[in-house]
């Protein structure tokens, strides 16, 4: 049976244990954290920030700052700014005594301050915590709001590695997306059933004698594995929920060595980690290792540990495990796709270089007198040459990375120096033009050249879906959420309801001599640049075309 850490122990455990990040809800998780500072270090204000160059963003704060909290703030001159500078944690007793480190905000005198690391080493923001009053602050306090700025750290890096995935092609989000949404099904119920355990919980902490079985019934209940190990690298305790990760009962591993758990060729890692957390005391995170599942196979976790003691004082090492299987999964799909992608690359440069020759050597033969039935096959043969040349420029603009070469750059002058190249165009010819572009300056941060390749695209398209007499209407205006609006539109033929969905899709065309290809390297450029790109199509407007981007802050 496990022994129990002391009652400030025991609430730090519990409030870590309730921390549950899952994907897309960052702000709640971080509010927990900035939270969990205050309350455990008994503090006044407690806010998580976002760095970047020399600005800072304020990502969760414990008391409400309405508009305050959605500006972006200079780092020169601040204590926060030290943080970040130093990279190391900050301590002021009494900041209108001791400003060599930067101005406090009013009203509020000590202030510590710890980095977001990740665990690539770079630091990405702060915990920042303030008290009204002078006081000191131990070094338990300040290795605790460093335990939770690390938790914060990891939330704020994985929010972003999980922002970075979603702008991967088609073919891998059509795969996960299934098991992306059940899985934010089951945690979503999961949440609402740990929340109302908690608020139950709440209520009795009062009592010494509830409060082994508060702790214990946030750690079953929590999503990842909690566990403790003796410096004889012995399991003395495993939460409930390892059952349903890797099969065991808890009793199956309590007593036993942990390496009758970790794959061979893992042992090594993991055993090095707990030597490096019982000699220096740091907390050692990110550890990736394989654990067996009992019906056979292997699952991925990663854990992290901290160092605490067990009520007669001796070392107790106490970790997080969470299953990344299916994370793994992905990034094995990614890196396959990535080949596929080369592949890709390859097949199109072998191809061209023949079909270059064939079509120098069908054009020679123009020079010949052939029969009409001879310069007919020739004439289609050089037009066929010329479409797969085509297609194959597209496969290998579709099969690029979409890197971009960014700049500032005035969107309304763009479009109207787009525009002014079109007309002459032969799709262009006896159809109207509308321009309704916002008078005052709209500037973007993007790559020139490619987003006019996404305009001439949209606008040929429109072109060429209207008929003779019909307008083509293209707009530009900006929103409320700070994005930029290019509306196009065209009188045509409706696209039919069931291809909508398609439109995007590499080697989908409505045209009759399309390669497929424009508009899903069209959607490929505006998610590089943040923006949303959606097609509508009915019999009363006609076919309007949607591109949003985001406004230079």
């Amino acid at each position: 049976m496990m022994t129990i850490p002391s009652r400030p122990e025991q609430r730090t455990l519990a409030i870590l244990s309730s921390l549950s990040y899952r994907t897309g809800e960052l702000s709640s998780y971080l509010y927990e954290v900035a939270q969990g500072v205050s309350e455990l270090i008994g503090l006044d204000w407690s806010v998580v920030t976002y760095c970047q160059g020399d600005s800072e963003r304020i990502l969760a704060s414990t008391i409400e700052l309405g508009e305050v909290a959605n500006q972006v703030y200079s780092l020169h001159g601040s204590l926060t700014g030290t943080v970040v500078k130093t990279g190391a944690p900050l301590v002021v007793e009494n900041a209108s005594t001791c400003k060599d480190y930067g101005q406090a905000p009013e009203g509020y005198q000590a202030y510590l301050g710890v980095p977001l690391r990740t665990s690539s080493g770079d630091v990405i923001g702060t915990i920042c915590s303030f008290q009204r009053q002078p006081r000191c602050f131990t070094e338990n306090e300040v290795k605790l709001a460093e335990l939770f700025a690390e938790r914060a750290a990891t939330a704020i890096d994985n929010y972003q590695l999980y922002q970075q995935q979603q702008q991967f092609n088609e073919m891998l989000e059509a795969e996960v997306m299934k098991r992306t949404i059940e899985l934010r099904a089951a945690q979503s119920e999961l949440l609402t059933a740990n929340l109302e355990l908690e608020q139950r919980v709440e209520q009795r902490t009062a009592e010494l004698k509830q409060a082994e079985a508060k702790f214990r019934a946030i750690v079953e209940n929590a999503n990842d594995i909690i566990f403790a190990i003796t410096p004889d690298n012995v399991f003395s305790y495993v939460s409930p929920n390892v059952a349903d990760v890797l099969g065991f009962q808890p009793s199956e591993m309590e007593g036993n060595l942990i390496t009758s758990f970790i794959h061979p060729d893992d042992i090594q890692a993991c055993i090095g980690e707990i030597e490096q957390l019982l000699s220096t005391g740091q907390k050692q995170s990110g550890t990736e290792y394989r654990a067996p599942h009992k019906q056979g196979g292997w699952r991925w976790l990663t854990a992290n540990i901290g160092l605490t003691q067990d009520t007669n004082g001796q070392p107790l090492i106490v970790g997080v495990t969470r299953d990344i299987s299916d994370r793994k999964q992905a990034e094995k799909a990614l890196e396959r796709l990535a080949e596929i992608g080369e592949l890709a690359a390859m097949i199109v440069h072998e191809v061209r270089n023949p079909l270059t020759t064939i079509s120098m050597g069908l054009n020679t033969f123009k020079k010949l007198n052939l029969t009409e039935r001879f310069q007919e096959y020739l004439s289609l043969a050089l037009d066929e040459a010329d479409r797969l040349q085509r297609l194959l420029n597209q496969i290998l603009l579709y099969s690029k990375p979409q890197t971009l070469q960014r700049s500032q750059l005035a969107l309304d002058q763009l479009i109207t120096e787009t525009l002014d190249t079109l007309k002459t165009i032969p799709a262009a010819s006896e159809k109207d033009l509308k321009v309704d572009i916002a008078s005052s300056p709209i500037q973007v941060l993007a790559d020139q050249d490619k987003l006019k390749q996404v305009f001439i695209n949209l606008i040929i398209n429109a072109y060429e879906a209207s008929n003779t007499g019909e307008t083509v209407t293209v707009k530009l205006y900006t929103l409320r959420n700070h994005q930029a609006c290019i509306h196009i539109q065209n009188q045509g033929q409706p696209i039919p309801t069931e291809s909508l969905p398609n439109l995007t899709k590499p080697f989908f065309t409505t045209k009759t001599a399309g390669t497929g290809l424009g508009l899903a390297i069209v959607k490929r450029i505006i998610e590089a640049h943040e923006g949303e790109l959606s097609i509508e199509s009915s019999a009363t407007t006609g076919t309007i075309v949607q591109v949003l981007l985001p406004l230079t802050p």
